[in-house]
């Protein structure tokens, strides 16, 4: 008897997804497919999401951040140096608070997608559960790219109950632009099973 292994992909992998072409989503889908197993080293952006979680957490100060530049791999250095920059700057004459924002899924018929947010932050008064996006240095992202991953993290289940006035949020660190889901109708919530479907329909087909 066959097992079938229902897949399991990051948010920041499903966003990507739905925001590329026909034929380059069948490649992205690929990709992902046959990527072989993690390893942190061929995670580009994983010292920065750690890094700005523990920032935040431990409330050290914006020498921590600017050391993680010097700190990282030199090929790396400069997009890093651009991507901190960014975040100081968006984080600039703002009152902002940590809160733990757990772990979260969301789950379709035969998919999971991983939609952990990075941060819990109360920027002015106003709670956010926030992913981070960092590559949108050279294209547009902007609410309506992100519709379908806004209206993800809206309706994930999270291990944390979070009261009902959270926003939830994707930053584009590299412009340093919240992107926050207003409401998730019906037709956001289609259009997003829709995009799920579309996923594993190729990834069954691979």
């Amino acid at each position: 008897m066959t097992i079938i292994t229902k897949p399991s992909i990051g948010l920041t992998q499903f966003t990507d997804f739905t925001m590329k072409g026909s034929t380059a989503k069948t490649k992205f889908v690929k990709d992902i497919k046959y990527q072989g197993d993690y390893h942190p080293i061929k995670d580009y952006w994983k010292a920065l999401r750690d890094g700005f979680k523990k920032y935040h957490e431990q409330g050290l100060p914006d020498d921590y951040l600017l050391d993680m530049i010097d700190n990282a791999l030199p090929a790396r250095q400069k997009n890093y140096q651009d991507v901190v920059k960014a975040y100081l700057k968006f984080l600039k004459n703002k009152n902002v608070q940590w809160f733990e924002p757990g772990k979260a899924n969301w789950y379709s018929d035969a998919l999971t997608v991983r939609s952990n947010p990075e941060l819990g932050l109360i920027i002015d008064d106003i709670p956010y559960l926030i992913k981070l996006y960092f590559k949108g240095k050279n294209e547009r992202i902007d609410k309506y790219k992100c519709q379908s991953a806004l209206t993800l993290l809206k309706n994930s289940h999270y291990e944390i109950e979070h009261p009902d006035t959270i926003k939830h949020a994707i930053l584009n660190v590299q412009k340093g632009r919240l992107l926050t889901e207003d409401q998730s109708t019906d037709d956001h919530r289609i259009a997003l099973e829709s995009d799920a479907a579309q996923f594993m329909f190729i990834w069954n087909r691979l």
